[in-house]
């Protein structure tokens, strides 16, 4: 973090803003609907109403624990920013959450039936040891819900090019296409069964954050890009289990 903060100072330290005052707020709710129906939909298949166990790996804030909690008996979440973690702990009082690096991880083998780990991995340098945590972490048959940005497509490989600064300045280490998470997933044991592709937008980092803001803009980029460039989407979902 302090090396981080070297290049950002705010970097880790600044407050994570909630969905509803995001540029991003109506694609934000897109994929949280999207999560929550895929969290619904195999709970469904295994007959229960609620996973006994939930974990947000790498919770940060706590902004997506106030939505988890309907899914679980248990609801846990974990980050090794432990500013966040504050913050996450008075949200959330009743989640049970804790210090933990992801590369050294104080959880035994197959303890949680579900693990969302949502736009986390992009940060990791170690991205397999990772996958391989998450991997030993989740039980057998468990569900693993992954997201990350899809910056690997050549439509946000443009964005960057057309604004190097932000290139040299963002902590993302890893950027991916769905294919490349997906092997890197089955690499580490994973058996990926959907794929999903979430949210466009125009390839320029201040416009997109500018025009997305208004749902009917959103909606619109949405509605043609996934058409017309349907691997260009900004977000990318896996569902995997183990």
């Amino acid at each position: 973090m302090a090396q981080a903060r070297q290049v950002n100072p705010e970097w880790y330290r600044e407050e994570q803003p909630p969905e509803a005052v995001s540029p991003w707020r109506h694609h934000l709710k897109k994929r949280r609907l999207y999560v929550s129906a895929c969290i619904r939909r195999e709970l469904q298949r295994r007959g229960l109403e609620r996973a006994t166990r939930l974990l947000d790996l790498g919770c940060g804030d706590g902004t997506n624990l106030v939505w988890l909690r309907d899914f679980t008996e248990s609801l846990y979440g974990s980050d090794y920013n432990v500013i966040r973690l504050a913050r996450a702990c008075a949200r959330m009082p009743d989640a049970k959450l804790f210090l933990g690096d992801i590369l050294d991880y104080p959880v035994v083998d197959g303890f949680f039936d579900v693990v969302y780990f949502n736009h986390v991995i992009e940060h990791i340098p170690d991205d397999e040891a990772a996958l391989a945590t998450a991997y030993r972490i989740l039980a057998p048959g468990g569900l693993l819900v992954l997201g990350t940005p899809n910056e690997g497509a050549w439509w946000w490989q443009l964005a960057y090019k057309r604004a190097p600064e932000i290139r040299k300045t963002t902590d993302h280490v890893n950027f991916y296409t769905a294919e490349t998470i997906g092997r890197k997933l089955e690499g580490a044991g994973f058996r990926v069964f959907e794929v999903k592709h979430m949210g466009w937008g125009p390839p320029d980092w201040h416009l997109d954050g500018q025009w997305r803001q208004h749902k009917w803009v959103d909606d619109l980029f949405e509605g043609v890009g996934r058409v017309l460039l349907p691997r260009q989407a900004s977000s990318l979902y896996l569902l995997a289990t183990k």
